[in-house]
């Protein structure tokens, strides 16, 4: 693993150094900036109908509105309370996030039993739901073999689809399996590629 990671980090400074290249080169010299372009004057705002109905809140709007006490307590170490205040929020706001929380204390037995069968659906859930972070934590669980039944090629669908949606560490995870070139065909530029955006985006592995 270590010399994968080794390989990583000289994938990620190739491709950080052809960008820049590419990015020089594509400047030519002596051309000047467009000319700058008068600013349109601003529209008036139409005057506000006191007896306009207000808007209704977009689904999922309270949830967000509402003080996350639960990964508050979670961050501060009060797991008992995080696990309380995420079941509530799971029970009263269908929030997708406390779903992941609830993965994440079972899946250490932060508060509660460790229970990976537990873990892993609340993950799944919240996977479903479109939750990043679920993706990724669910497919760490499948490459550990802690979910039954662990499926590798399941965790890299889990992977690709939270790297799509910006997740760091599964950008990384990603291209460290097209380095190895096991469950993909190996292919180092999609490796570099993939590196690159976790750095991007602040993967501390890719730094």
């Amino acid at each position: 693993m270590r010399v994968m990671r080794v390989a990583a980090a000289a994938l990620l400074m190739l491709a950080i150094s052809v960008g820049a290249i590419a990015s020089a080169t594509a400047q030519s010299p002596g051309e000047g900036a467009p000319p700058m372009m008068q600013p349109k004057p601003a529209a008036r705002p139409a005057p506000r109908n006191p007896a306009t109905t207000q808007p209704t809140p977009a689904p999922g709007a309270t949830a967000a509105r509402e003080p996350d006490i639960a990964y508050g307590a979670y961050q501060r170490g009060y797991y008992v309370t995080a696990f309380g205040e995420a079941t509530r929020r799971v029970e009263q706001l269908n929030d997708v996030k406390a779903m992941t929380l609830l993965g994440e204390l079972y899946s250490n037995g932060f508060g509660i039993k460790r229970d990976d069968n537990k873990a892993a659906e609340w993950y799944r859930i919240a996977a479903e739901r479109g939750d990043r972070e679920a993706m990724f934590a669910l497919a760490m669980l499948h490459f550990s073999g802690r979910t039954k039944p662990a499926s590798r090629e399941e965790g890299a669908k889990l992977l690709a689809t939270a790297a799509k949606l910006g997740q760091a560490s599964a950008a990384y995870d990603l291209g460290l399996l097209y380095l190895e070139g096991q469950l993909f065909p190996q292919d180092f530029a999609r490796a570099a590629a993939l590196f690159r955006s976790a750095a991007q985006v602040g993967s501390p592995e890719a730094q």
